[in-house]
């Protein structure tokens, strides 16, 4: 009995071995295989390829790719002075765009919606049909004038896309008023040109003085807006050569020169006569001449005018 027992066990253990043998064999045949084992993994599924419409014809991306604003920075010197701002808004599967300029403090610079909820996207595809994707770039323009707020400003622009998406886009720009404020005082007078003749001169004979009287002249004030000759009427702002609102000088006519001589080795100067100006600024006397010395012009001017001086040393000769 115990015999028959271990023979059947050993029968078994070979039938066990042989079927793990043939194991392999059964798995690696397709025809006979119904699942997967565990440790096998899935084939993956194969993606399906892009139409040749897909490659070539991606779906639109609306954007704005710059906003450029020229000038930066808008200069404004006077109330009659203007100038335009121009917006080059450029972007792509952009339709159409409209651009807000927007004054620092305006509600819709504040958070609002302001001019981005103005208009419908539906309104503005209905009138262009069927889009197909494209490259967009257009100018927009707005005159600034000195009434116009100063201080920074907002660009606002609200674009369109083909395919009914609307994108925005922000940029800014600053505006100014350049105000003269010239110091209070008298403007500044010159005499230009100024010359004693002949030179030498023989003793006894006369000198001719010449030279020309001018006044400083400003931008924003009567001296440059008057086309005639200036006297001493006028406003009391300073004008001084250099200065930013110097513009040029100008003809001084009808103001008293004083003639004054100091002779060689001497320290004082001695008044000698006086003599005034022409409309346009010119002067003109004679003198006799008995010493070499130099020979100086003054203008004493007023609470206007600066003074000023000129002058030229005469060699005097004897007969």
């Amino acid at each position: 009995m115990v015999r028959r027992m271990a023979t059947a066990l050993v029968a078994a253990a070979v039938g066990v071995s042989a079927l793990m043998a043939a194991g392999p064999a059964f798995a690696d045949d397709p025809s006979e295989s119904t699942s997967s084992s565990p440790s096998s993994s899935p084939s993956p599924s194969p993606s399906p390829s892009p139409s040749p419409d897909e490659r070539h014809n991606p779906a639109p991306n609306p954007r704005i790719t710059s906003i450029v604003v020229n000038p930066s920075t808008v200069v404004l010197k006077n109330y009659r002075d203007s100038e335009t701002v121009s917006v080059t808004v450029r972007g792509v599967d952009i339709k159409a765009a409209k651009v807000f300029f927007v004054p620092k403090g305006h509600p819709w610079d504040e958070g609002h919606d302001g001019p981005w909820g103005s208009k419908s996207k539906d309104e503005v595809l209905k009138s262009y049909g069927k889009h197909e994707p494209v490259w967009f770039s257009d100018r927009f323009t707005k005159t600034i004038g000195w009434k116009d707020a100063v201080g920074a400003w907002s660009v606002r622009v609200v674009a369109w896309g083909v395919n009914g998406k609307t994108v925005y886009g922000d940029a800014s720009f600053f505006v100014k008023h350049v105000r003269w404020n010239p110091p209070k005082g008298p403007k500044a007078t010159r005499i230009v040109g100024f010359d004693a003749s002949p030179e030498p001169v023989k003793a006894g004979r006369k000198l001719a003085l010449e030279g020309r009287l001018q006044v400083a002249r400003c931008y924003g004030d009567w001296y440059y807006e008057w086309d005639d000759y200036v006297s001493v009427h006028g406003g009391g702002d300073s004008c001084y050569d250099g200065r930013k609102y110097w513009h040029d000088w100008y003809r001084l006519g009808w103001e008293e020169i004083d003639v004054y001589f100091l002779p060689k080795g001497s320290k004082k100067w001695k008044y000698i006569t006086s003599t005034d100006t022409n409309p346009n600024g010119t002067f003109y006397t004679e003198v006799k001449a008995f010493k070499s010395g130099t020979w100086g012009v003054r203008y004493e001017g007023n609470r206007h005018l600066g003074s000023s001086e000129a002058y030229d040393y005469v060699k005097v000769v004897k007969k």
